[in-house]
């Protein structure tokens, strides 16, 4: 969450009177960080945010689909959750890397 607070602060410069009141991330739904509870992420991101502009921001997380391909029946598939299994024949899946796995989707300001 560092990351995340690093770049809403880069996004702001020539913002001087800008502050964030929402971050709203896009996160792959093969990320570990789906794995956490999400108030782990908001506590995270709080503690990240301590003492910078984003403080006292509010975290939004959008959960985006994600490709894979199963080798076993080679069908590709958009999986909506962290599952390893093809919903076609219930093997194995390869995730396909497209893009990064966290980002900042939009920050909602207040002047």
């Amino acid at each position: 969450m560092t990351q995340v607070v690093k770049a809403v602060e880069a996004g702001l410069q020539g913002a001087a009177e800008a502050r964030p009141v929402v971050v709203r991330l896009k996160i792959r739904t093969s990320s570990h960080l789906l794995t956490q509870d999400h108030a782990a992420l908001h506590t995270a991101f709080s503690l990240a945010a301590q003492g910078t502009r984003a403080e006292g921001a509010k975290l939004e997380v959008i959960p985006v689909s994600g490709e894979a391909w199963c080798p076993h029946c080679r069908a590709e598939t958009l999986v909506n959750a962290a599952d390893n299994v093809c919903g076609t024949c219930g093997g194995p899946i390869v995730w396909a890397q497209a893009g990064p796995e966290v980002m900042v989707h939009e920050v909602v300001v207040e002047e």
